[in-house]
C-alpha cells in the first residue's frame, strides 16, 4: 500500500514561521496597576523603580567599638597605645549630631550612625575602657569599618528593572528605601476550556485541563475555568463568547484532531480569523491559531504532554512579546545520550536533567503516544531540537526548558 497522509496535514507550517506569524499579530496586551509591595511578589514591573533615598542614609559603625579620627591611631600599638576621651556612646537607631574632636573616641554598635569628625571605628577587641579614657592598641586606617552613606544603595539606583519579576530581595529594597506601592502589570489571564463528549459524560477523567490549569497559576498569569463542553459548533461557540471578554488568551483542548465531532476549527473561524491551522512540531502538530477579539485562542490536542508543550511554546511567546522574558527558565544542558530527530520537525522532548561537577546533564524519557502523564512525573525538563537538526548526539550540548527541581550531586 502506497503512503498517504491525512487529510488536513498535508500542508505544516515550520515551528519558525507559526512563531513568526503569532508575533505579527496586534494582541491585546494586560494593563497596569498599583499595588503594596507586600503584594508584589512573584509580578512584572511595568515600570523601573528607582530608590528615594541613600541606604544607608548616614554612615554608620559596621562594627562594634570605638569612633576615632584615624590620624590619631597612627602610631597605636599594644606597648604605645592611642590614648582617646571617651565621649561617650551611640546605639543603632540613635539620633545623629554627636561630635568629636581629635584625641576623643564614642563607643560605638554595629549600625550607629557614626559623629561627625570620626572616619574610622576601632574593633572592640583592640581597644579597652579604662575610666575616661579608651586605650587603642592598633592603628586604624580611614574608612576602616565604616558603612558610607548611599555605599549599598544610592538616591535614584533602579532596584527593580521594568519587564522583570520581582523578587523577595527587590520588595526588601523598597520597603529599604521607603517605596510603599508599585506599578505592575495585571495577570494575564488564560482561559481553559476542554471539548469532548467522553469528558462531558465522565467516561474520561479531564486531567489534560487540570495540567493546563495549574502549569498557567503563577504571580503573573491566572487562568479562568471555561469548563466542559460538548463537541457542537454552537456549545463551542457560546463558551468562547461567555469568557473572551476576561481573558487575554483561550486555549481550546481536544479539538484540534480530524474527527468528525470536532468542530473547533469552523466554530472559531465564525468568531474571527484563523491564522493557522497545523504546526511542524512533536508532539503537538494540530495546533491552531486564531485571531478572535484580538486574543489568541489555542486549538490544541486533547493529549496532555501535546497540549501542555504546544500550547506553552505560544504562551511563552505572548509572554515574551510583552515583557523580553519568557514563561519558562531556557538553559543548556550536555546531553548523555543521543536522541534523533526528523529534519523538518521541530521537537521538544521531555528529559530528566541532573547536575553534575557544575554542569548539567540530560537524558531523554522515552514516551510512545504524546499523552503519557508518566513522563512528565519522570522528567523536570525539555529538550528542544530545531528543525534543521537531525537529533543531538550524546556529548552534545542541548536547549533545555526547566520544567521542575534539579537535583545535584
Amino acid at each position: 500500500m502506497g503512503k498517504h497522509t491525512m487529510k488536513g496535514f498535508d500542508s505544516l507550517l515550520s515551528y519558525r514561521d507559526a512563531i513568526s506569524s503569532f508575533s505579527t499579530e496586534k494582541w491585546k496586551f494586560p494593563g497596569t496597576v498599583k499595588i503594596p509591595i507586600d503584594r508584589a511578589l512573584g509580578k512584572i514591573s511595568s515600570d523601573n523603580v528607582l530608590s528615594v533615598k541613600n541606604i544607608p542614609c548616614h554612615d554608620k559603625s559596621a562594627m562594634d567599638g570605638y569612633a576615632v579620627l584615624s590620624k590619631d591611631t597612627i602610631n597605636a600599638s599594644s606597648s604605645n597605645p592611642a590614648k582617646l576621651i571617651l565621649k561617650g556612646y551611640t546605639a543603632a537607631g540613635d539620633p545623629p549630631g554627636n561630635v568629636i574632636s581629635s584625641g576623643e573616641c564614642m563607643e560605638v554598635y554595629t549600625g550607629s550612625i557614626m559623629p561627625n569628625g570620626a572616619d574610622a571605628v576601632a574593633r572592640a577587641e583592640n581597644g579597652e575602657t579604662i575610666g575616661k579614657y579608651v586605650y587603642v592598641y592598633s592603628p586604624v586606617s580611614h574608612g576602616k569599618n565604616v558603612s558610607y552613606t548611599g555605599e549599598d544603595i544610592k538616591n535614584g539606583d533602579i532596584i527593580v528593572n521594568k519587564n522583570s519579576i520581582i523578587y523577595p530581595q527587590n520588595i526588601a529594597a523598597m520597603k529599604a528605601t521607603g517605596i510603599q506601592s508599585v506599578n505592575v502589570y495585571k495577570k494575564i489571564s488564560i482561559g481553559i476550556i476542554n471539548t469532548g463528549k467522553e469528558l462531558v459524560n465522565g467516561q474520561i477523567e479531564n486531567s489534560t485541563g487540570m495540567l493546563l490549569r495549574t502549569f498557567y497559576e503563577t504571580g503573573y498569569t491566572e487562568t479562568i475555568d471555561g469548563g466542559i463542553v460538548d463537541d457542537d459548533m454552537p456549545s463551542i461557540i457560546a463558551q468562547v463568547k461567555s469568557i473572551i471578554e476576561k481573558c487575554h488568551i483561550i486555549i481550546i483542548t481536544g479539538g484540534s484532531s480530524l474527527g468528525r465531532r470536532d468542530m473547533t476549527t469552523e466554530a472559531l473561524s465564525s468568531q474571527g480569523k484563523i491564522i493557522f491551522s497545523g504546526v511542524s512540531i512533536k508532539p503537538g502538530r494540530t495546533i491552531a491559531l486564531f485571531n478572535i477579539k484580538d486574543r489568541p485562542v489555542l486549538s490544541v490536542s486533547g493529549l496532555p504532554v501535546a497540549a501542555l508543550i504546544s500550547s506553552m511554546v505560544f504562551v511563552n511567546q505572548y509572554i515574551k512579546n510583552i515583557y523580553g522574558i519568557g514563561y519558562i527558565h531556557k538553559t543548556v544542558s550536555i546531553m548523555d545520550e543521543s536522541i534523533h530527530n526528523r529534519v523538518g520537525v521541530t521537537t521538544f522532548q521531555i528529559a530528566e536533567t541532573s547536575g553534575k561537577n557544575g554542569e548539567l546533564h540530560s537524558v531523554p524519557v522515552k514516551t510512545t503516544v504524546s499523552g503519557m502523564i508518566s513522563a512528565m512525573i519522570r522528567g523536570n525538563s525539555i529538550i528542544k531540537i530545531d528543525e534543521d537538526m537531525e537529533g543531538l548526539p550524546q556529548g552534545s550540548t542541548a536547549t533545555i526548558y526547566i520544567m521542575g527541581d534539579i537535583k545535584w550531586d
